[in-house]
């Protein structure tokens, strides 16, 4: 059975405020301010979005404009409205709470949503961990009221309506303990809780009673659906704000770390606790994500990538350790970390290698050499570790292009297939080297469409002692610029006096009236 967690935060503009401010906003030290409200540009003026317990005790309310509120309280405070604010602070508490169950998301713009179905046993039971978050919630000066129910709508109605601090209802109660709350604890339009209302029907319990088909009829589908979603009749789901783990061990402290040494030093048993649920499963992973939970209600991820599925406990490790390296330059542990959740993503199912006498694998070498990539790609980035991939294309330096090591494809290319596809049964033999772009040459040849006989590039000049070609390559048809057609390109091998061999070409036909340049682009063992 689903169980769900609301969380409503009644004075989250307020509070936010406060805290930018870096002043407590409990109620006691909100009663020494006096009225406050917080204020922003609206139809008829300046108006009143949001307001603290003094204000309201002297009669302001929300949406009303600033000029009566101040009749009301003429020592009012006010200051401006940051709703782009509050809501990056609601999902930075947001992921904090993924401390408690990987399936979390916000509700705009003043609560918050968990399903903690099959979380509760870690603290102890729903009671206790209900507990723990309105605790920790005071501690960073924010009012909540919390309600666990079997459904979203259900948890959400006694969250908001119900006058306690903390509200547990069982599955089986759920209809019974809905039927005194308002319209609006279904999370219906005002305009259809106005019309609902307007007719006598002032609780959920009355329209439960009602035919369904008149009520869907006159008041729309909406009515009905939110009803459904409360009682558990339709399903209604919730997207958390990260994506779930496949797998994922968490470890808490009873007093927070201050260093990140001492992170490191309980990493071990986590790496080693997550890599034993991975091979009890037969399955890798690719992606793993350590998230840092500190006390005053930040969180922070460290990821790391393999670019082959692994559940070695030693190479998760070594690569968290040099992460964790660049990661404590800059990271600032505040008032310490309390907890830390070790994550799996993009697991697969890993296939067994069979080793020989020796106890080593065929696969060995490159297990290596990707755990070497895998190291380079976490320590300077996965865009700055390129592997080169074939590209179909006649022209040599578009034959190739150069991606990320973590988007090249998992088998590696066989490149004396792909060039015997690409050159054929005519061509005379690649070069060992390429230059990055051809560089024009100075080249003079006995008949105009010979190879050359000498040619000068980069101030000096070569004597051509031995010749092969022409091998004429062509542009594709279908990649030529929009300027014009790109000449075809009559290549040579080419051997000078001291032995060097080279690989230039002449980029233009005589016989089509062009103008013909020499170019050098690449050499020769």
């Amino acid at each position: 059975m689903k169980r769900y967690i609301s969380v409503w935060l009644p004075n989250w503009a307020i509070e936010c405020h406060s805290r930018r401010l870096s002043q407590p906003a409990s109620i006691k030290q909100d009663k020494a301010t006096g009225p406050f409200v917080l204020v922003a540009p609206a139809q008829g003026g300046i108006r009143v979005m949001a307001a603290n317990h003094q204000a309201k005790h002297e009669g302001i309310s929300v949406g009303q404009s600033l000029a009566d509120a101040r009749l009301l309280s003429p020592t009012l405070k006010a200051a401006d409205h940051d709703p782009s604010g509050d809501a990056a602070a609601l999902t930075r508490l947001t992921f904090w709470l993924t401390r408690y169950s990987p399936w979390v998301s916000d509700d705009p713009t003043d609560g918050l949503f968990m399903d903690i179905t099959g979380c509760a046993h870690l603290l102890d039971g729903e009671m206790a961990l209900a507990e723990d978050l309105i605790h920790r919630l005071h501690h960073f000066g924010v009012t909540s009221r919390v309600a666990i129910a079997a459904t979203i709508g259900a948890a959400w109605a006694f969250a908001r309506h119900s006058t306690d601090m903390l509200t547990i209802i069982k599955s089986d109660k759920t209809a019974q303990a809905l039927k005194p709350y308002p319209i609006s604890a279904l999370r219906v339009d005002e305009a259809i809780t106005a019309r609902v209302t307007q007719v006598g029907l002032k609780t959920i319990g009355m329209i439960t009673e009602k035919p369904r088909a008149p009520l869907a009829a006159r008041y729309g589908r909406q009515l009905m659906t939110r009803l459904d979603q409360a009682l558990g009749l339709k399903s209604e789901a919730l997207s958390p704000i990260t994506a779930p783990p496949e797998y994922r061990v968490s470890a808490s402290f009873m007093e927070p770390i201050q260093h990140l040494g001492a992170v490191e030093v309980n990493l071990g048993d986590l790496i080693a606790s997550l890599a034993t649920q991975l091979e009890e499963a037969s399955v890798g992973a690719r992606r793993f994500d350590l998230t840092l939970y500190r006390v005053d209600g930040i969180a922070h991820t460290v990821m790391i990538r393999s670019s082959a599925l692994t559940s070695n406990t030693a190479l998760i490790k070594r690569l968290y350790t040099e992460k964790l390296k660049l990661f404590a330059e800059t990271y600032d542990v505040g008032f310490g970390i309390d907890q830390l959740n070790l994550a799996a993503f993009e697991c697969e199912r890993i296939g067994q290698n069979q080793s020989d006498l020796t106890g080593k694998s065929e696969g060995d070498k490159e297990i290596a050499l990707q755990t070497l990539l895998d190291r380079y790609s976490n320590r300077f980035g996965r865009e700055s570790v390129g592997r080169f991939i074939p590209q179909a294309s006649y022209i040599p330096e578009r034959s190739e292009r150069l991606v990320p090591v973590a988007d090249a494809p998992k088998t590696p290319p066989d490149w004396h297939v792909f060039l015997e596809q690409l050159q054929g049964d005519t061509h005379l033999g690649r070069p060992v080297a390429l230059l990055p772009r051809p560089e024009p040459i100075t080249a003079i040849a006995e008949v105009p469409d010979g190879p050359p006989v000498v040619f000068e590039w980069r101030r000096l000049k070569h004597r051509i002692i031995c010749a092969e070609g022409p091998e004429r390559i062509a542009p594709e048809w279908w990649a030529r610029p929009a300027k014009g057609v790109e000449p075809t390109r009559d290549y040579y091998r080419v051997e000078d006096g001291d032995g060097y061999r080279y690989w230039l070409y002449r980029q233009g036909l005589y016989e089509r009236g062009e103008n013909p340049h020499w170019f050098m682009h690449g050499f020769f063992a």
